[in-house]
């Protein structure tokens, strides 16, 4: 039935029901009644693809993340779906996989208005990229970025990474120590400014053999760490990038027959259930708080940057 029958029926005009329909404050609240009883009556679904053309909102948010198959992300994840639902909005999920063509098409639907922002929580594209995308809509980062302008909401890094390589360079029981991380420096803006704070602390130690890129999941931890087992025989420092990469070389030491704690230190990422149920110790980024932040700077376009302290906590 079309909103002229409607019209007709609750004896109001056109305009007037479009405006209900589309939840316009200016409207007399007999003839808003009036209109919402002939539609319940009627059992009138509006139409919402026409009601996103009118507004011009689509109620969709794109969260760019760079895959769903890590428990690192999960937090993150979830911490933004439920605050999107508290503010009514909708969550698209855009995995790029690092595959840059498929970001940048990703980047397209704020373009087209298919979503009203994006929150990137990890990126191939530039950061020049992230603010010429910005004049489309709001787009708010969860790492920090190398322009001002680019809003963002992000964990304290700089500050965790000093925190925990002041740690481990005092643990001098430890002979090596190695670094795992999901990508290089060349990739990653995280990755460069870890390696940077590790060198200030290990400045005896070569950084581009200490850092092994390539980690992401259980068992890139475990083949790794089976690796590592094998070959380092002196007591190793194993700092992972993630709780769930530190249970595969936990795993891994098992299997060697090692004992953390006197022939290795392990140190995991993200304060997940792995490291309590492991006893590992872990950095928490507060994931959760930066995703729920991250919602509310998009939908207030905020243009601001905020800062979310990290913790190191030991089992």
């Amino acid at each position: 039935m079309s909103i002229r029958r409607i019209a007709k029926l609750a004896n109001v005009s056109t305009s007037t029901v479009s405006r209900v329909i589309n939840n316009h404050p200016y409207v007399a609240e007999d003839k808003r009644q009036r209109v919402l009883k002939v539609m319940k009556d009627i059992d009138y679904v509006p139409n919402k693809n026409a009601i996103n053309l009118s507004s011009g909102q689509s109620g969709i948010i794109g969260l760019v993340v760079p895959y769903t198959r890590n428990s690192c992300y999960d937090q993150l994840i979830e911490s933004i779906l439920e605050e999107a639902t508290l503010h009514d909005k909708k969550i698209m999920l855009l995995p790029t996989y690092f595959d840059k063509n498929l970001e940048k098409d990703y980047y397209a639907l704020l373009r087209d208005k298919t979503v009203d922002g994006i929150i990137v929580t990890s990126k191939t594209q530039d950061d020049v990229f992230l603010q010429e995308l910005s004049q489309f809509g709001p787009v708010v980062t969860t790492e920090k970025t190398k322009l001002p302008d680019i809003p963002s909401v992000y964990p304290d890094r700089l500050k965790t990474y000093h925190t925990v390589f002041s740690y481990l360079a005092k643990l001098k029981s430890f002979k090596k120590i190695v670094v795992s991380v999901s990508r290089n420096k060349q990739q990653s803006y995280s990755t460069e400014l870890k390696m940077t704070v590790f060198s200030h602390y290990f400045p005896e130690v070569d950084v581009e053999t200490a850092f092994l890129a390539g980690t992401i999941t259980y068992d890139d931890g475990y083949q790794l760490g089976i690796r590592l087992f094998n070959y380092h025989k002196e007591p190793l420092i194993i700092y992972a990038n993630g709780d769930e990469v530190a249970a595969g070389f936990f795993k891994a030491s098992q299997k060697a027959g090692l004992i953390m704690g006197k022939d290795f230190y392990l140190l995991g990422e993200d304060n997940q259930l792995f490291s309590e149920l492991l006893a590992i110790d872990t950095v928490d980024f507060h994931l959760k708080e930066v995703g729920k932040k991250a919602v509310r700077h998009l939908i207030s376009h905020s243009k601001k940057h905020e800062i979310v302290s990290c913790s190191l906590i030991k089992r």
